[in-house]
């Protein structure tokens, strides 16, 4: 991008939200990847469920990147206000 590239826009606040944050470990066979692969956000809906979780809302990414790293570092789950059981990948 060049140095001279002006990013235009707004930021509007629309509330105060509670931030928590997860790390996920899964330890994934070759079956289980496959799975998580052809349905990640299903998946991991179903294991936060599983784990007692209350999932409104997950934004999932498309699992690929250049370098082959396309999984997320972490989540943070947000509990309270507008976006209420919402959980958004973290990377690094």
């Amino acid at each position: 991008m060049s140095e001279e590239a002006e990013i235009r826009g707004t930021v509007r606040k629309v509330g105060e939200e509670t931030v928590e944050v997860y790390t996920i470990s899964l330890d994934l066979d070759d079956a289980a990847r496959e799975k998580l692969m052809a349905d990640p956000s299903g998946v991991m809906r179903r294991f936060l469920e599983s784990q007692g979780y209350t999932v409104n809302a997950l934004k999932m990414p498309q699992l690929h990147s250049v370098d082959g790293d396309g999984w997320p570092s972490g989540w943070h789950h947000i509990p309270s206000g507008t976006y209420k059981s919402s959980w958004f990948p973290i990377y690094r």
